[in-house]
């Protein structure tokens, strides 16, 4: 009998840090209207009525460096690591914060960041900054859309914008064909990949072996420089 009630109290003792690293704990904060995401962290987006924040993290201790400020209505979310070793290595300390929002007007993720949004907002105009090296995953709900993507990063869209003004800087990769949108101004800069569904009307730029697909009927105004293409999927 001792033989099996020993290892039994091992496995309770081995499993408390295992519980400790999936504790979340809530943030009170102010209201916004954007969000801000800083570097290595996952961001878990839905919307719901209300707002609501929560962090998590590997230990309590890198739980307690992510800060969660409301600066002019912006949700700043970012990691205050002690040392430079720490901030290379937070894809091993698992990050996360889970938002509640009713109402965004912007979104902006920072280098590394990775952004999965649910749900659809109720807001006329939504602007989305994502840096090198970020992700995004988002169902966009909005009327005007505009996306400003840098070198490096994936963004994956889907719903509705009727209208959409986008640029995409060198190396990075926009998917856009399940997003329904009727007019877009679309520019790719070196190496960039823009795939987008357009009903109406595109106005599109592609230079420096930087590519434009789109599939939909619409009329379509294109200029093209060093290697670039725009062409229908």
């Amino acid at each position: 009998m001792k033989n099996l009630v020993l290892p039994a109290l091992l496995s309770l003792v081995a499993l408390v840090p295992a519980l400790a690293q999936t504790a979340t704990q809530e943030r009170p904060v102010a209201a916004f209207h954007a969000i801000k995401v800083g570097t290595g962290i996952a961001l878990d987006l839905t919307a719901g009525h209300g707002q609501r924040v929560e962090a998590s993290a590997a230990t309590a201790e890198l739980r307690d460096r992510i800060k969660t400020t409301v600066e002019d209505g912006v949700l700043v979310i970012k990691y205050e690591s002690p040392d430079e070793n720490g901030r290379r290595n937070t894809s091993t300390q698992h990050l996360r914060v889970a938002v509640t929002a009713d109402q965004l007007t912007a979104l902006t993720a920072g280098s590394g960041a990775a952004v999965d949004a649910k749900g659809d907002y109720a807001a006329s105009n939504f602007q989305l900054d994502v840096s090198s090296g970020a992700s995004l995953r988002a169902d966009i709900a909005t009327t005007d859309l505009t996306v400003r993507q840098g070198s490096g990063s994936v963004i994956t869209l889907k719903g509705k914008a009727p209208h959409l003004d986008i640029r995409t800087g060198s190396g990075s990769v926009f998917n856009g064909k399940e997003l329904q949108t009727d007019k877009c101004e679309a520019q790719a800069s070196s190496g960039s990949t823009l795939k987008i569904a357009v009903r109406e009307a595109l106005v599109a730029e592609a230079s420096s072996g930087a590519s434009i697909k789109y599939q939909g009927s619409p009329t379509v105004t294109k200029h093209t420089g060093s290697g670039g293409s725009v062409r229908s999927m």
